[in-house]
């Protein structure tokens, strides 16, 4: 038997008010994973909506970095219900604390027939069998970094590819696939926008966080399935950094797109 999948347990909300939810940070110490906060404010937002609308945006804001070992508390403001598109709005608190650590805003919308259009599946990327595990790889998703440019000729440079998939079993239902899109995409964008300084002497002395993160779902998805990761650093100034994102399934559909400004602070030279 498949065991289920870690990703269940990190996302399990409790209902403590009208529209209002309490999550774990899943760490007792250090720093919280932004794609947790993510993955769970969306579930939250989604809750206070009239299915069939699904998530095709959203737009987070981090604010101050979450106290790990205390409840995240997600307040849902529900902004908009119109005849296709609904918004809603997270704002995330712990305890007494009177100031958010995490703002995310969503729009959903209710399936209907356009056409069709995607960007291509990129050329030369090697599979993920084969691959050694990632820097991201964690008992929740398993991630293989594809190496070095070589293995992606005509890429953009810095370009980062990195294949990855759910551990365990998720299940039938496809708004939990969803979140858990939502979760990964906060895998390697702070480490692409670095990327282009990876030859800085004070490297390893560096200030780099998230400071927005937002994702557009375009297609269905499944992430207990290998999907493919492309990050390409877009700019670096002013001590911030953007990065620009796509993610394809194994069999080529373009199922998101994920953009992520960072703080970045760099030591002086010498």
């Amino acid at each position: 038997m498949t065991e289920r999948s870690p990703l269940e347990q990190r996302l399990q909300l409790e209902q403590v008010g009208d529209d209002v939810w309490e999550g774990s940070t899943w760490v007792e110490t250090g720093p919280v994973f932004g794609g947790l906060l993510v993955a769970q404010s969306l579930q939250a937002a989604h809750r206070t909506v009239a299915r069939p609308r699904w998530p095709h945006s959203l737009h987070a804001s981090f604010l101050a970095a979450p106290r790990a070992g205390v409840p995240l508390r997600h307040t849902v403001e529900r902004s908009r219900d119109g005849g296709s598109f609904a918004t809603r709005r997270v704002v995330v608190t712990q305890d007494e604390r009177p100031d958010p650590v995490f703002l995310l805003t969503v729009s959903f919308h209710a399936p209907e027939a356009g056409v069709d259009y995607e960007r291509t599946f990129p050329r030369g990327v090697p599979g993920p069998e084969g691959l050694r595990a990632g820097r991201y790889d964690s008992e929740v998703f398993e991630c293989r970094d594809v190496p070095g440019r070589e293995a992606q000729p005509g890429a953009p440079e810095h370009t980062r590819h990195m294949w990855f998939r759910l551990k365990g079993e998720l299940g039938p239902d496809a708004a939990m696939h969803v979140y858990g899109l939502a979760y990964a995409s906060d895998h390697g964008p702070t480490r692409s926008v670095r990327q282009p300084h990876a030859g800085h002497p004070g490297l390893e002395g560096r200030m780099s966080v998230s400071l927005d993160h937002s994702v557009w779902f375009h297609r269905p998805v499944r992430v207990d399935q290998w999907l493919l990761s492309e990050l390409v650093p877009q700019s670096t100034a002013a001590a911030r950094g953007l990065t620009v994102g796509q993610i394809w399934t194994a069999d080529g559909k373009h199922v998101a797109t994920v953009a992520q400004e960072i703080l970045l602070r760099m030591p002086p030279q010498g």
